[in-house]
């Protein structure tokens, strides 16, 4: 069938701006071009970094930091050779998706005129009021406290600008804290060890004050990015259910909002992953991921772009060929929603887009239902999703 020139893959686009377009691609790129004025004016837009669709709204300016820090990763990665052929995209992404990212959907559906998102009111992403309880049941709402008990005598945490950071200290007795970020939160913590914390939404944590002299453990549900302090005479656990995760001073993320599963992706470092029913240890390499099956009590591991498991620590949203269900699943975390699906298809439809978090969720619905072919009705913090007409 011959080329119309109506659409165009998004990754054409992206590679265009690197100069790696092979001959075919090119001949696509300006068939697409001289298809329609309209597809050169948002090239030239996408080119020059531009908003292309100002009814989408992401804030420039979040884009232009967010887009520096993906580049500056990018060249780091690089530098350190762990860049992988088989997910180049994402350092394609690195210098020109954001920008892409806000009209993504026009060269998808470039001549279809029907509103894809039916929105009733605004809803912005929350901080949400995260809570600190002591070991005696004491709490703390931590967006208004400044400094805070921990439970031991003369031990103070000062919590500042979305951060709770506890005094360097060992204890032979172990008090505990337990922290809870609720869905529309997101919060930070420094353990006493200075190993550093970013929790996501919906996420609850369990931890002593000060660590004892041998073992350093936390007890976690939810999603959380760790950088661990090293220390080789006290290893580091993370305990979730029926696993535990062995850290030998490192850099990683441990999700357990997917029913049934753990995942534990590795940036850099080691980590070991332990059953506790079979005992079985399975070590990972840094880019993979090791997946917990709980029904199965075993460990699956597999090479992964880690950019895509750890973006949310930097605000983005990062979907690769994800499943509507799976993306609306993450947005109900983040902006305290509730969805209901009109009928059981869409659920299984898929979309590929990076954006801001911190953003209205109707500018998300936007970009998502431009590609996926998905209409959304947002109504208050309900969204109902059908198939676009």
């Amino acid at each position: 069938m011959k080329d119309t020139g109506k659409h165009i893959d998004w990754e054409i686009i992206s590679k265009s701006f690197w100069g790696e377009l092979t001959g075919t691609e090119r001949e696509k790129l300006e068939t697409w071009l001289e298809g329609s004025v309209r597809h050169r004016d948002f090239y030239e837009r996408a080119a020059r970094g531009g908003v292309t669709d100002p009814a989408i709204g992401l804030e420039r300016r979040v884009l232009s930091a967010r887009k520096t820090e993906m580049m500056r990763k990018a060249r780091e990665m690089k530098d350190k050779r762990m860049r992988r052929k088989q997910i180049r995209f994402v350092w394609y992404a690195a210098a020109v998706m954001l920008p892409l990212a806000i009209a993504v959907g026009m060269w998808m559906n470039m001549n279809r005129g029907a509103e894809k998102v039916v929105v009733a009111e605004r809803v912005q992403p929350g901080s949400g009021r995260v809570v600190l309880e002591l070991n005696d049941g004491r709490t703390y709402f931590l967006d208004t406290a400044r400094i805070v008990e921990t439970g031991i005598e003369g031990t103070l945490a000062k919590a500042e600008q979305k951060s709770l950071v506890y005094e360097k200290r060992e204890s032979e007795e172990l008090v505990y804290n337990k922290m809870t970020v609720p869905r529309a939160g997101e919060y930070a913590l420094t353990l006493s060890d200075g190993t550093r914390v970013w929790l996501n939404s919906d996420t609850e944590i369990r931890y002593p004050v000060a660590f004892g002299k041998d073992r350093r453990m936390v007890f976690l549900s939810g999603e959380a990015y760790f950088e661990v302090e090293k220390d080789a005479e006290r290893p580091f656990f993370v305990v979730v259910d029926d696993m535990e995760i062995k850290v030998y001073g490192t850099s990683f993320n441990v999700n357990t909002h997917h029913a049934g599963r753990v995942q534990t992706t590795l940036v850099e470092g080691r980590v070991g992953i332990r059953v506790k029913s079979t005992g079985a240890e399975t070590m990972l390499k840094p880019e993979q991921m090791a997946e917990f099956d709980a029904e199965r009590q075993d460990v699956a591991v597999r090479d992964v772009d880690t950019y895509y498991y750890t973006a949310w620590k930097n605000g983005e949203f990062v979907f690769e060929n994800e499943a509507i269900e799976e993306i609306m699943n993450r947005l109900c975390r983040w902006y305290d929603l509730q969805v209901f699906y009109v009928n059981d298809s869409v659920k299984g439809k898929r979309f590929t887009g990076v954006t801001a978090r911190f953003t209205d969720v109707a500018d998300v619905l936007h970009l998502i239902g431009e590609t996926a072919t998905v209409c959304f009705n947002l109504k208050g913090n309900v969204v109902t999703v059908s198939d676009s007409k």
